[in-house]
């Protein structure tokens, strides 16, 4: 597949949504994860890498190629296309998606650290969307599965291993180190996840001339974000339709509030609702704090305060 659409975030931060925006609007699948050990027969080694290991370079090649040609057909993959849970889903609709529609990419959330290997070895149409850390601690802590695939000491670990102590990585997180060798509790481990995440994938995409796509924006601004992501990925920007954007996925349960008029949370309360009945104050401090020590900008001093509804930093760059 020539220049596969590949959507990369942090966990619980809107890639499902914004994969299904695509996927609908272009025509085709971006597939579900396909590094989780559902599918992949080397996930841990795979997770929070950089792609350049020795010994995993040419297998990750080999997989995502494979992938993205349409023989590894593990009903995984279409999770986000298909009736949950999967097993109940007939072996002769999976076949008729896999031989009906065509692939265009993936969407992952272990991969925000391959992005020069995916531009390199793929020559992939990077889509990285980031979304408010408090927001995403939440939605955290709601999807309380969340890190079972391996157990959140073992994701910790592996983030330790791949990331921190990565001789590619380990200049620009130095300054940080402290930070992360500080952090004890859950919320303050998942912060620094994110925080370093973050950090380095806009380094990246800087490298690369590449956007910064905003979760906040597809929310308050759904028609002129959706027409922005269209036109980068190669779609055509007018020819949106609602469903797009507003009919979740098999996997998305909501996408904006307000849908009914019944609905004023978020007009009242601004962005606050993400987090407000999850977060104590002193954890949101705690979030904010790490946060503004790593230096991410992106939702620093200058980004709205919960309840605010004035303007969000643009889609057009990052920290």
């Amino acid at each position: 597949m020539n220049n596969p659409i590949i959507v990369l975030s942090f966990g619980r931060s809107g890639s499902t949504w914004v994969s299904d925006i695509i996927s609908k609007n272009m025509g085709g699948l971006l597939l579900f994860e396909p590094l989780h050990p559902e599918t992949c027969p080397f996930p841990q080694e795979a997770c929070y890498s950089d792609g350049y290991a020795p010994g995993l370079n040419a297998r990750l090649l080999d997989f995502l190629s494979e992938v993205l040609a349409g023989a590894h057909r593990n009903r995984w993959l279409l999770r986000n296309h298909l009736f949950t849970p999967l097993e109940a889903v007939s072996q002769t609709y999976v076949d008729m998606v896999w031989n009906e529609t065509r692939v265009l990419g993936f969407k992952e959330i272990r991969a925000t650290f391959m992005i020069d290997w995916l531009i390199e070895n793929l020559h992939a149409r990077i889509v990285y969307l980031v979304r408010h850390p408090a927001a995403v601690i939440a939605s955290l802590r709601r999807r309380k599965n969340f890190w079972n695939e391996f157990g959140f000491e073992t994701h910790w670990r592996l983030f330790l291993d791949h990331v921190v102590q990565n001789p590619r990585t380990e200049d620009v997180l130095r300054p940080y180190r402290s930070l992360i060798d500080a952090a004890r509790t859950q919320i303050e481990r998942e912060t620094v996840m994110w925080a370093a995440s973050h950090k380095l994938a806009a380094r990246a995409l800087a490298r690369h001339g590449l956007p910064t796509f905003h979760y906040e924006d597809f929310y308050e601004r759904p028609f002129p974000t959706t027409r922005r992501l269209i036109d980068y990925v190669g779609g055509d920007p007018q020819a949106i339709h609602p469903a797009h954007i507003f009919v979740p996925s098999m996997t998305t349960i909501r996408t904006v509030h307000g849908l009914t008029a019944s609905e004023s949370d978020f007009a009242a309360k601004g962005w606050s609702i993400f987090w407000e009945d999850i977060l104590i104050a002193d954890e949101l401090q705690t979030i904010m704090g790490l946060v503004d020590a790593f230096g991410v900008e992106d939702y620093g001093d200058n980004w709205k305060l919960p309840g605010d509804q004035g303007d969000f930093p643009s889609s057009s760059g990052s920290s």
